[in-house]
């Protein structure tokens, strides 16, 4: 089979990387995928680094196996803890792509001065995007702030929820987002529920995720490296790690209907 006939291999802790999912299919909708969300493990997020490198090499090894043409990570904690480890083993076999490079170029392409992060402990502890920041020579001014909740309470379905409502309040409160002119969603998960954090700041600031700049990204590596399909060639697939309604659900939401989703076991 010509390369360029190949899915696209995408992964994620959970539901979160289904938004990543949906981007690329908008950007590329001759393109299919295989989408793995490690539901058993999830969140990633309080995982250690070294825990998340086993879950996230036994993900890219079922995907090179069926196989795909390009890896992208949909989850912000993998990204920044495992994409470096991910590449120097799989360099030879396939190009994987993580979230947060892509959206660091946006916000500085947009001149971003003040930024608010919000994210995982994972992300926000490993530093990885004021560490991108100061590699592209950027001032940008950056709060970030851990918000552990939020990523579970999504995955349980309960956003635009009183729930919901509570804990942003609890997290955006903090005197530190007042004077940001921009907020990133550092999580795949949070787009869920971006209108909620764009109406808890009353519309006045703008709101980033790593979904839209991500496949820009992957729509150019595509491209200049002749891969990109010329007509589609298969259906999306679905896998998890463990069957959640949840999942069903948000899955379903996104594609308008019932998606078949089979589970594969990874090992602990």
């Amino acid at each position: 089979m010509n390369k360029a006939q190949l899915p696209i291999g995408i992964f994620d802790s959970g539901i979160g990387g289904l938004t990543v999912a949906k981007a690329i299919e908008e950007a590329l909708p001759h393109e299919h995928f295989i989408y793995f969300g490690d539901t058993l493990h999830m969140p990633y997020g309080d995982r250690s680094p070294e825990v998340i490198r086993g879950y996230c090499r036994q993900i890219v090894e079922f995907l090179i196996q069926q196989p795909v043409k390009l890896i992208i990570i949909a989850c912000n904690s993998a990204s920044a803890l495992a994409a470096g480890y991910l590449r120097q083993l799989y360099w030879q076999e396939v190009e994987i792509m993580g979230v947060i490079r892509p959206v660091i170029q946006e916000m500085i392409n947009q001149h971003v001065k003040k930024l608010g992060i919000i994210g995982t402990h994972a992300t926000i502890q490993s530093g990885i995007y004021p560490l991108l920041a100061q590699e592209y020579h950027s001032e940008m001014d950056i709060f970030q702030m851990a918000t552990p909740l939020l990523a579970p309470m999504i995955e349980e379905g309960l956003f635009d929820s009183e729930v919901s409502k509570a804990l942003l309040h609890q997290y955006l409160s903090n005197p530190g987002f007042s004077d940001r002119d921009a907020i990133l969603l550092a999580c795949t998960h949070y787009p869920l529920i971006k209108n909620e954090i764009d109406a808890f700041f009353n519309g006045r600031k703008l709101i980033f995720d790593n979904a839209g700049p991500l496949a820009k990204s992957a729509k150019k590596y595509l491209s200049e490296n002749g891969l990109l399909a010329e007509k589609r060639m298969g259906e999306n697939r679905f896998y998890v790690s463990a069957q959640t309604p949840h999942f069903a659900k948000t899955a379903s939401m996104f594609y308008g209907g019932p998606v078949e989703i089979e589970t594969i076991l990874l090992n602990d």
